[in-house]
């Protein structure tokens, strides 16, 4: 996903670091700020991402590290108007809160000028610490440490407001809300887009692609599906409801505007004219 994203919103993965199987930290060369915040407002995958100031394999690398960073790219966050905290996260091991600050104080020679603030900081930093993956072999000190400026949280908050749970209309195979804007963004879909579902079931693909601004539509083989008709696949619920279907799942997100139509079609058989018809064909 976040690969899609990049080749989308601008950037790429660093070689600065070698990246591990399954680290749950990775390093990007991303040519601005700007650019940053529009990968976070797409991605459902990656949690925060960070202006990085410092990283190492030891707490003595990474203090070397932040005393090389550019002190005119620390000082708009650091002067003596500001308000700032510091968080730490650790990967697969939990300190104390005796260890966390231990931890912060050590960062004194960085030039913090602005008071502390633990409510509502113009800007929050982190140090991020990795042990490894292993639950059952935790090394006793990080096998990987970062410190950066807090800039943008990713959109994971949508797997949980595009919940199939409480969408109006679903069938058997309905698809996962995380899985779908997954897909959506592995395809790239950005605003004014025409993205086809040749298999569109409940139409999952359709929503997350509509959130995204692109105009959607499918077609299914199954005539009660894409009619709303049939028996239901909610608990006691025997027939499915007059306004069951997929454009209702597209208004109860406000998303309507971009539902262009969903057709009763055998995609063994070709239905389309020749030529390029649509920028993306997301499917599962």
């Amino acid at each position: 996903e976040i690969a899609s994203l990049l080749s989308l919103c601008g950037g790429q993965f660093s070689g600065e670091q070698e990246i591990r199987v399954n680290s749950p930290f990775w390093i990007l060369n991303i040519p601005s700020e700007e650019m940053a915040r529009g990968l976070m407002k797409r991605t459902v995958c990656a949690k925060s991402i960070f202006e990085l100031w410092g990283h190492g394999r030891s707490a003595g690398e990474l203090y070397a590290s932040l005393k090389n960073y550019p002190t005119d790219k620390m000082l708009p966050y650091l002067h003596s108007d500001s308000t700032y905290k510091v968080h730490i996260h650790t990967f697969n091991k939990t300190l104390t809160q005796a260890q966390k600050i231990k931890k912060i104080d050590a960062l004194e020679f960085l030039p913090f000028k602005g008071k502390v603030n633990l409510k509502n900081p113009e800007h929050i930093f982190w140090i991020l610490e990795d042990y490894g993956m292993n639950p059952n072999d935790v090394p006793e000190e990080p096998i990987h440490l970062y410190f950066g400026r807090w800039i943008a949280d990713g959109q994971r908050e949508l797997i949980e407001s595009y919940s199939v749970k409480k969408r109006h209309f679903i069938g058997n195979t309905s698809m996962d809300a995380c899985l779908s804007f997954i897909m959506a963004n592995h395809g790239r879909v950005k605003p004014n887009d025409i993205v086809y579902d040749p298999f569109v079931g409940t139409g999952g693909l359709l929503i997350s692609s509509a959130h995204f601004g692109a105009y959607v539509c499918g077609t299914d083989i199954d005539y009660n599906t894409i009619h709303g008709l049939g028996k239901a696949s909610r608990k006691n619920q025997k027939w499915r409801g007059p306004d069951e279907n997929i454009r209702a799942n597209l208004r109860q997100y406000g998303l309507e505007k971009y539902y262009l139509d969903a057709l009763v079609a055998d995609s063994s058989r070709p239905i389309w004219r020749k030529g390029m018809l649509f920028d993306a064909i997301i499917t599962d």
